[in-house]
């Protein structure tokens, strides 16, 4: 797995030339910019791997001469993990990060009662524990088979008549109440998961922002997680198809577990044309409505 770092900054295309120039002085070899030529900004839009060699120090130091020397204070950074093929044929389970590259795969809640703890003074995280059915417009899954509502997932009555054909396992199924228009409504699930997977490995990866706040003591916010990762002996007992996560993921306001799959379901999916093979957020597959499963990493 190989985990690559993108800068996003503009400067005044006069500045193009320094700004390679510190870039190669760290290591890093970056191409010409994208010139504006409404106001003459040059764009960089670099990207470029961590390893042993260049790593996320040497990026923050280089943050540092960039602004000491050019006055460059506002850099966007993204994350991107590359998995190989060994890894996605020896992986028993997959993270599902995304059903589709489109903000359509996203429903807002719509009158789901929760009760709300606060996890993290420092930071402001919250803690939620859901009370009742959730609560969306259903009409809003128009053709989807899966969507994401405030860190759950709500599936077809398609898909999960498909996966009682199968025998997906490890999962209750708790309807959703639909609260808009009549037509075009549908009958849609909440999948929970009935197992909960073992810690992640040690040596998960673990990243931050340095362009950012540093990340809070509770060790979850500003703290970027890298793929889920796993000691090989954990997981050869597991049986089911549906698991939560031991870890706590964030939104940035609230905690939720993850939702790992198995390799059935993923074949599942893609045998029925409901996604196309996707492998990694760079993938030309990678449509409105494919489905972004990550591998789980073996230790």
């Amino acid at each position: 797995m190989k985990v690559e770092l993108e800068n996003l900054f503009s400067i005044d295309e006069s500045s193009q030339e320094q700004v390679i120039k510190v870039y190669n002085r760290y290591g890093i070899c970056i191409g010409a910019p994208e010139i504006r030529k409404k106001n003459l900004k040059a764009s960089f839009n670099p990207i470029f791997t961590l390893n042993e060699n260049i790593t996320y120090e040497h990026v923050a130091a280089l943050y540092k001469s960039l602004e000491r020397e050019l006055g460059i204070v506002s850099i966007g950074e993204r994350f991107y993990f590359d998995f190989s093929e060994s890894e996605y044929e020896q992986a028993p389970l997959f993270t599902l990060n995304s059903t589709g590259n489109s903000p359509d795969m996203f429903i807002e809640d719509r009158g789901t009662l929760f009760s709300i703890s606060t996890y993290c003074q420092h930071c402001g995280l919250l803690e939620k524990e859901q009370l009742s059915p959730l609560v969306i417009d259903t009409t809003k899954m128009r053709d989807r088979h899966l969507v994401h509502v405030s860190g759950y997932w709500v599936a077809s009555q398609e898909l999960v008549t498909l996966m009682k054909r199968e025998n997906i396992r490890g999962y209750d199924l708790l309807e959703v109440i639909h609260q808009g228009p009549e037509e075009g409504k549908q009958q849609v699930f909440q999948i929970i998961p009935t197992q909960v997977l073992p810690e992640c490995s040690t040596e998960r990866v673990k990243l931050y922002f340095a362009t950012e706040q540093p990340p809070c003591r509770c060790g979850l916010s500003g703290v970027i997680n890298g793929p889920d990762s796993y000691k090989y002996e954990n997981l050869t007992n597991l049986t089911g198809d549906i698991f939560f996560s031991a870890e706590w993921s964030h939104d940035g306001r609230y905690l939720y577990r993850k939702t790992l799959f198995s390799r059935k379901f993923r074949e599942l999916v893609i045998k029925n044309n409901i996604s196309r093979e996707v492998k990694g957020e760079k993938d030309t597959n990678f449509g409105p409505m494919d489905w972004l499963f990550d591998p789980v990493l073996l230790k």
